[in-house]
């Protein structure tokens, strides 16, 4: 069963990451994100990759992200919304799968993102 959840999750996220890359204007970043909630609630860090909708900052954005989370030593991809701001900033929130909870958990972070001027 968990093989199985590993590629789906594989297949979702290059399908995700192949079909947004041929539009422009598709951001990438780097952050950290504080998780909690969940099945077996554990609230803890996790750092990741995200994709945003756009890379346009001072704007709103989609994500697509995969994190790695240290309060339950397991990957969590996950999808939101985050605003990117000046100075390759961003602030967002998610919903993600932690494959160590075997659940849905939440996550607020911030991190770096690779934008643009208006």
């Amino acid at each position: 069963m968990r093989s199985r959840i590993w590629t789906l999750t594989g297949c979702a996220l290059a399908a995700a990451a192949l079909s947004t890359a041929a539009l422009a204007d598709v951001g990438w970043g780097a952050g950290l994100t504080w998780t909690f909630g969940g099945p077996k609630p554990v609230s803890g860090p996790a750092l990741g990759v995200k994709m945003f909708s756009t890379d346009k900052e001072d704007k709103a954005a989609a994500t697509l992200g995969v994190d790695y989370s240290f309060a339950d030593r397991s990957l969590r991809p996950n999808v939101g919304v985050a605003y990117l701001g000046k100075d390759n900033i961003y602030l967002g929130g998610d919903v993600g799968y932690s494959f160590g909870q075997q659940g849905l958990n939440f996550g607020l972070g911030a991190g770096y993102v690779d934008t643009r001027k208006k």
